[in-house]
């Protein structure tokens, strides 16, 4: 019952905003807001992807999927500190979430700190095993990476 509730309340909040449902007020569930945020960052709304992210985080907060999938629209975005810090909010949710791990450590390469992604595909090995889609991601681009030559300075 408590979650039809919320289901309506989160409805509620977001029907101004141009959310597409039925007429009919439904309960909604976490697949749905998810669904439509999703297709909201594939459109390119950003601004109604990142509302369905946060409502589902609200709706679900034990659940580190939305909070990955917000981490990954911030990453696409360019808004690297706040996809960090969802990554790491998937990883206090679930601290061996394979997809949040990956994320860092793709995050942390592109940054520059390879000892970072590095130590980041370390756990991915402990926490899913080599044969993970996510660990063979992370280990593909630090070899990438390691091929790739130096940037010439000035």
């Amino acid at each position: 019952m408590k979650r039809s509730v919320l289901g309506m309340l989160v409805f509620a909040a977001l029907a101004p905003c141009g959310w597409a449902m039925a007429q009919e007020a439904q309960p909604l569930d976490e697949s749905q807001l998810l669904r439509q945020a999703d297709d909201s960052a594939r459109n390119g709304n950003a601004d109604a992807a990142v509302q369905l992210y946060q409502s589902a985080i609200i709706y679900m907060p034990g659940d580190p999927v939305p909070y990955q999938h917000l981490a990954e629209l911030y990453v696409r975005a360019g808004r690297l500190e706040l996809a960090r810090q969802y990554f790491s909010l998937a990883l206090d949710v679930q601290p061996a979430y394979a997809p949040a791990l990956e994320g860092l450590a793709l995050l942390d390469l592109a940054t520059g700190d390879r000892a970072g992604a590095m130590a980041q595909h370390e756990v991915l090995l402990r926490a899913c095993g080599v044969n993970c889609p996510e660990t063979a991601q992370v280990e593909k681009a630090l070899n990438t990476a390691a091929a790739s030559p130096a940037p010439k300075s000035p």
